[in-house]
């Protein structure tokens, strides 16, 4: 489970989902985001958008400094 984090409002949110969910998945998602938003009864001035995670490219650096990226 990840960390509150207070960001400011009018923030765009990337999510990167599976293709498929069902509407279930598809809350519990948005709640554990709004969750970490720091605001969880609403989600008025956050733009959140749902990325298909297939059309994602990933870029990391360790803490070395090594960057690893995958797709």
């Amino acid at each position: 489970m990840a960390t509150t984090k207070k960001k400011l409002k009018e923030s765009t949110v990337y999510v990167s989902v599976p293709a498929k969910m069902s509407v279930e998945q598809t809350h519990s998602i948005t709640n554990e985001i709004l969750r970490i938003l720091g605001c969880p009864a609403c989600y008025s001035g956050f733009k959140i958008h749902f990325i298909d995670e297939s059309d994602m490219i990933n870029a990391h650096i360790g803490q070395r400094g090594e960057v690893n990226v995958s797709a």
